[in-house]
């Protein structure tokens, strides 16, 4: 039976997803690759998995890369993917320059090198990507804020949708985009009826804003991060719990609100054909 997968890989500190529909392999997106070197690589579990189809060379292809925000946490492992998979289409956001993403930076990685390469030449309209899930994804300009240029600020918001669920990947919104998304009928639209919220920033306390939740109303929240360090990663997981509606979801026997790669690992959500969903641990 088709249905959409989607694994939040445990990669410490930053955030990668795999959008998988299972009737249509083709058209996987992976939202962002990056994250600490904790011993395990998004593209390692791909190619090793054999979770992508094939090109007519032979080689993995994913339909679609999704980079919600542009720091490395976001995209360290870009040098790999590009060296193992061909990646078909790109959805980034389109509101800083290769120039300024570089003059914006203090040392010109692989992967930002990667990142700019991907921008300047993935320019075309991607009509052919036409996948089972819809997406709808949207973000600042420079000139919405009067901060100059915070990467951040700048992250684009995704919802992805199959047969009536929702996920929201916020990327690392921090609270003054927040001021500003909020303003947008289709961002407040779209929250309405969102029923998995991945946290932005990482679940930290600077991209929290309480007015998310005057129209968003998920039945769980989940927190890609690394372990509790910092004053900005205490407590954060039971403010979003308070704002879960209901009582939660079941994962793996046990009721929870909000689930984090910290404590949970890889996790797997699925969105069923018949609307309904269900949370479980991803082995790999």
């Amino acid at each position: 039976m088709s249905k959409l997968q989607i694994a939040v890989f445990n990669v410490g500190a930053g955030q990668s997803m795999l959008v998988y529909p299972t009737d249509q392999t083709d058209h996987a997106m992976l939202v962002d690759c990056g994250g600490e070197e904790n011993g395990f690589s998004p593209v390692e579990f791909l190619v090793s998995k054999n979770i992508l189809p094939k090109n007519q060379n032979g080689h993995p292809r994913l339909g679609n890369l999704a980079i919600t925000n542009y720091d490395h946490d976001h995209f360290s492992w870009l040098p790999e993917l590009w060296k193992k998979i061909n990646i078909w289409t790109v959805r980034f956001p389109k509101n800083i320059t290769s120039q300024e993403l570089k003059d914006h930076k203090k040392e010109e990685t692989e992967a930002l090198r990667h990142v700019c390469h991907i921008k300047d030449t993935y320019t075309s309209p991607a009509d052919q990507f036409k996948p089972i899930y819809s997406l709808y994804s949207d973000h600042l300009q420079q000139n919405d804020l009067d901060s100059g240029i915070n990467t951040n600020h700048l992250s684009q918001i995704i919802f992805v949708d199959f047969a009536g669920s929702r996920i929201c990947i916020m990327g690392d919104l921090e609270r003054p985009a927040w001021e500003k998304l909020l303003q947008r009928q289709g961002i407040r639209d779209y929250l309405k009826s969102t029923h998995v919220l991945v946290a932005p920033h990482h679940g930290r306390d600077n991209g929290y804003h309480e007015n998310i939740f005057s129209y968003c109303k998920p039945e769980v929240v989940v927190i890609s991060d690394k372990d509790i360090m910092y004053d900005t990663q205490g407590g954060m997981a039971q403010k979003y719990s308070n704002n879960v509606a209901g009582n939660g979801i079941d994962f793996d026997g046990v009721t929870r609100k909000v689930l984090t790669t910290r404590s949970d690992g890889h996790i797997l959500i699925n969105f069923e054909l018949d609307g309904t969903r269900s949370y479980t641990k991803l082995a790999v």
